[in-house]
């Protein structure tokens, strides 16, 4: 085998892994592919400077992460001090994997290179930034805009637009600056705001999606799985109308 197929095999070998959603199914299967293949020297080569590029890269998005999620962490503190209560409850960060860096650049239809990485995937690094109401969703989201040295790429909104399945949630991909020794880049970071309570649904369908071991009999999921993303979502309406009596002036002032 070739080096170029050797590698090209541990990548798909990965990618199948990845949409099947076991990880270490990719890790096995690569464990035994460089087990029954003899590496050659061009291949361990290979290896190394695709592991040392492909890291260059993502450490450039790990620095875009942090650097969000410190500005997300002052607003917060900066709300506090005019809402009196923090709107973020808390922050999530993730980094993607190579693997599903690559499945992804595969759905798309583009080559999988580093060049393709980096011009077509925008959520390599991403947040997930979790509030207590849906308006504290849209005022993050707001004062994200106001920014100007950050640039929206896109904005999706499936909070007034759910998804079929009753996703909800506002979803935003920002350029955000990132400064090194001898140049400035902008580094998008997709930024994933929802509510607690929509948190709590997409976890769960999270499980029933991919961890459940068996399907009950019966029980239609996904038929739940959207009445329940309805419930929340009324229950979140009167949540919000008594967080404005609660935050209202005494005066009758808002």
């Amino acid at each position: 085998m070739t080096s170029m197929g050797t590698l090209d095999a541990m990548r798909v070998s990965s990618a199948i892994a990845y949409r099947k959603h076991i990880d270490e199914v990719a890790v096995e299967n690569s464990r035994k592919l460089t087990q029954s293949q003899m590496l050659s020297a061009s291949d361990i080569d290979a290896l190394a400077v695709l592991e040392y590029a492909a890291q260059d890269i993502l450490q450039k998005y790990h620095a875009a992460m942090r650097q969000m999620e410190v500005r997300l962490e002052t607003l917060d503190q900066d709300l506090k001090l005019r809402k009196r209560r923090n709107p973020i409850h808390h922050i999530e960060s993730r980094m993607k994997s190579v693997p599903s860096i690559f499945e992804k650049l595969e759905r798309y239809g583009k080559a999988s290179t580093l060049e393709d990485m980096e011009r077509y995937i925008m959520d390599i690094a991403g947040l997930r930034v979790i509030v207590s109401y849906v308006e504290d969703a849209y005022d993050i989201a707001e004062l994200l805009q106001q920014q100007d040295d950050l640039t929206v790429v896109k904005i999706k909104d499936y909070i007034a637009h759910p998804k079929t399945n009753g996703y909800r949630s506002l979803h935003l991909v920002v350029k955000i600056p990132v400064y090194f020794l001898d140049r400035k880049e902008q580094i998008p970071v997709e930024i994933q705001i929802r509510t607690i309570a929509m948190d709590f649904w997409a976890s769960l369908e999270h499980d029933l999606k991919y961890k459940a071991v068996r399907k009950v009999e019966g029980v239609d999921a996904d038929a739940e799985l959207l009445a329940c993303s309805k419930i929340i979502e009324g229950i979140e309406e009167r949540m919000q109308v008594l967080a404005h009596a609660l935050e209202a002036d005494p005066s009758g002032r808002p």
